[in-house]
């Protein structure tokens, strides 16, 4: 067994001159000796016998020009082709033991003498030379192990190894997960984080020990830890360690606390004691008046064991109909009497009636003056948070304020300065948080304990928040938290590729998003005119096709200049779905077709010569304008039943002698993909486009085009309903083989590709 290194085929040679000659690949050029075949037979060479100028052959490979070859004898089993990012790495065998799965989004076809298969998340493909390679990646339908695979397609297991290698180092096949263990996810990520957690100038010694007492029993995937950084000079670290919660109020008709809780514990040298408890508070499904509200609290703090009421408590009332329900709630042992509830400050007008609250309940004006300070951190995705202790008979004096946002993070090396923090504690806060984070990645293991290639856990450690604590005396102290978590890369029995991926993204919608865009395709894309005939006329007809049906003339100036503002236009845009009402009137549709599709004289100059052509209110790639409007009438006024393709040029209406069934079909259509029963609309537009025409001018990209023209037509087409005060519905989907049966258009030349249904207004 063997595999090759060769120069890939999407390269060509471009003699420069009697010394040197160029590589053209898909990633660039590249100038090499004119003698180069020298370092690089027709053959290839084995990546551990390659012979000649290794720095030249290092630099074709992370150019992109080496293509790999694998062999079983003499005979090429198949070959990996880098596409427009080089290899990595030189591709390895893969293991015997390993089950492998074909990635859901590969695919296998044929380009003129070539069989390929292919991956929409690279540009990167593999050419197979043996049929036994085909039967393989059918085989991997199933999980299969390189062992299971040789025998079912006649190669050896080697050769059945290095295939599975050369698919694998581009993701044209995933391993699959036995799935981790909690146990040894925990304890390999403490393990790692009595290394790594803390940053210069804090002690791992007293942590290693604290973490040895801290138990983890019952840790599922949820688990991480929180180191609690002191800036105060005491260099003290507290731990938290997320871990299953199945307290009261955690099950039941009427849960209102969460599954997970933060145990924290403070650790002083290496001794730990249990601080308290912090749990997620339920969020009610159904909005809760304020009184609801203080009710679900309290069953929440008796879940807790606390002699804390919010029911009785004023002050916590005025904070609840202020704030609302609080995100999180924590108890302290030994320490009934007290809770810390922590609440979400989305924006400013939050962090003003929380100042309220706390100055009518009398917390230290010594506190509540710093609230300025924090408005810079206040906004954004992550909303910050803050901390007051609810007691039996009002509020505690401590207000702290928890930030998670980076980009308020960022802020702080000029917010703190502004709340008074003590230099010293500035500097040893801002050198925390500017720590960078550590990622690894955790691999399966062997039954013997080996370690395989196989990824099965990433792990990080990284800042997590920083929280301002306000004291009573008006000193402010800081605190940076760590995180150290562990996330599953796949879960046992599921491939790598459906964590890496999300899996909303569908096999279809990914090919067609990375071959119609720059980066994952080799074909040339935009308008390279790679035909020479237009197969339709780019300027309409004004004459009318005989047998035509005329609709009524519409003065487009004169209906602009009484149009409403535009803005207001776009405000009052909706789609309106009540379709049981009269029928629409003729005149109507003509006027919504004329506004829609009418003819703008436009001129163009190139060259110095200038162009007349004609074009329309809305952008086309080319000018082409490739989309035709065709009525499908059901109640139109003036108007019989049936399929109509409008004709701009002429302003008339071409009658469809399709098949009557499938035009009642695709209105029925329209009906399902808006729920509205069996109620048909009184007209519907669908818009239909000629394919060639696009395809000629534009190479790659000319079906997506087509669907941003079709975009814009339907943004257009309910502007001007909305301005001319008739209803209008974009519809999702439609049935474009019943359109060809409605119409007698050939599906692959003159196909539906929208549909957007109009009725009028009561």
């Amino acid at each position: 067994m063997s595999k090759l290194v060769g120069l890939s085929p999407a390269v060509t040679i471009n003699p420069a001159d009697a010394s040197w000659s160029e590589l053209v690949g898909p990633s660039g050029s590249l100038v090499v000796p004119a003698d180069f075949a020298v370092f690089l037979p027709a053959s290839g060479v084995a990546p551990a016998n390659a012979v000649g100028d290794a720095r030249l052959l290092q630099r074709l490979a992370d150019g992109g020009f080496l293509a790999v070859t694998a062999y079983e004898n003499d005979t090429p089993l198949a070959t990996l082709v880098p596409g427009l990012n080089p290899l990595d790495s030189m591709p390895v065998d893969a293991l015997p033991t390993t089950s492998y799965r074909l990635s859901r989004f590969a695919y296998l076809h044929r380009v003129k003498r070539q069989l390929l298969i292919e991956i929409p998340t690279t540009s990167a493909y593999l050419e197979i030379h043996d049929p036994r390679v085909a039967a393989i990646a059918a085989g991997l339908a199933f999980d299969q192990t390189p062992v299971a695979l040789a025998v079912a397609g006649g190669l050896s297991v080697a050769g059945a190894c290095e295939v599975l290698g050369l698919m694998r180092s581009i993701g044209i096949v995933v391993p699959v997960v036995r799935g981790l263990e909690f146990v040894p996810a925990v304890q390999a990520l403490i393990d790692w984080a009595e290394r790594e957690a803390l940053p210069s100038g804090f002690s791992h010694s007293g942590l290693v020990a604290g973490l040895d007492q801290i138990p983890v029993e019952g840790a599922d995937a949820s688990f991480h830890l929180i180191f609690e950084l002191h800036h105060d000079g005491s260099r003290q670290v507290d731990i938290s360690v997320c871990l299953p919660y199945s307290g009261p109020g955690t099950s039941g008709d009427r849960v209102v606390l969460g599954g997970t809780g933060f145990y924290e514990f403070d650790v002083v040298d290496g001794v730990k004691s249990l601080m308290g408890l912090f749990v997620h508070l339920v969020p009610p499904v159904d909005p809760m008046e304020q009184e609801e509200q203080v009710q679900r609290l309290d069953e929440a703090l008796r879940a807790l064991g606390t002699n804390c009421r919010a029911s009785s408590n004023l002050d916590a009332r005025e904070l609840v109909a202020a704030l609302g329900l609080p995100g999180m709630l924590a108890v302290l042992p030994g320490r009934e009497g007290a809770v810390r509830m922590l609440f979400s400050v989305p924006d400013l007008s939050v962090l003003s009636l929380a100042h309220q609250v706390l100055l009518a309940a009398g917390l230290p004006l010594t506190s509540l003056a710093h609230f300025p300070a924090i408005e810079p951190l206040i906004g954004g995705m992550a909303a910050v948070r803050i901390a007051v202790d609810l007691t039996q008979t009002g509020l505690g004096e401590r207000i702290g304020f928890e930030v998670f946002a980076p980009e308020a993070i960022a802020l702080l090396d000029v917010v703190l300065p502004e709340l008074g923090v003590d230099p010293r504690m500035q500097a040893s806060a801002l050198a925390a948080i500017a720590e960078p984070s550590k990622e690894r990645t955790v691999y399966q293991t062997n039954l013997d304990g080996s370690v395989t290639d196989v990824p099965v856990a990433q792990q990080r450690i990284g800042l997590l928040h920083v929280k301002i604590g306000l004291e009573a005396g008006g000193q402010v102290a800081i605190k940076t938290y760590s995180i150290a978590a562990s996330s599953s890369v796949s879960e046992g029995g599921k491939s790598v590729e459906d964590e890496q991926i999300p899996r909303s993204w569908e096999f279809h919608d990914l090919l067609f998003h990375t071959k119609t865009r720059d980066g994952r395709t080799r074909t040339k894309l935009g308008g390279t005119a790679r035909f020479t005939v237009m197969p339709h006329p780019t300027e309409p007809a004004t004459q009318p096709v005989p047998g035509d049906i005329l609709l009524p003339k519409v003065d487009i100036p004169a209906l602009i200049a009484l149009d409403r503002p535009f803005g207001e236009v776009l405000e009052e845009r909706q789609s309106i779905r009540a379709w049981d009402g009269a029928e629409l009137p003729v005149a109507r549709v003509s006027e919504l077709l004329a506004r829609v599709m009418h003819l703008i004289p436009r001129s163009e100059v190139f060259g110095g010569q200038v162009t007349e052509r004609s074009g329309r209110v809305y952008p086309s790639g080319g000018a082409l304008y490739e989309i035709d409007i065709v009525l499908l009438a059901d109640r139109v006024a003036g108007l019989a039943p049936g399929a109509y393709l409008y004709r701009q040029g002429s302003h008339s209406l071409g009658t469809l002698n399709g098949d009557k069934i499938a035009q009642a079909k695709v209105l029925f259509g329209a009906s399902e993909a808006v729920g509205a029963g069996v109620v048909r609309p009184q007209a519907l537009l669908v818009l239909a486009a000629r394919f060639p025409d696009i395809a000629t001018k534009y190479e790659g990209i000319a079906y997506s085009l087509m669907l941003k023209h079709v975009g814009v037509m339907m943004a257009t087409i309910q502007y001007s309903a909305v301005a001319m005060g008739i209803g209008s519905v974009p519809l999702g989907t439609g049935d474009s083989d019943a359109f060809a049966l409605a119409t007698g258009f050939d599906y692959y030349t003159h196909g539906s590709i929208g549909e957007i249904a109009i009725s009028p207004l009561d």
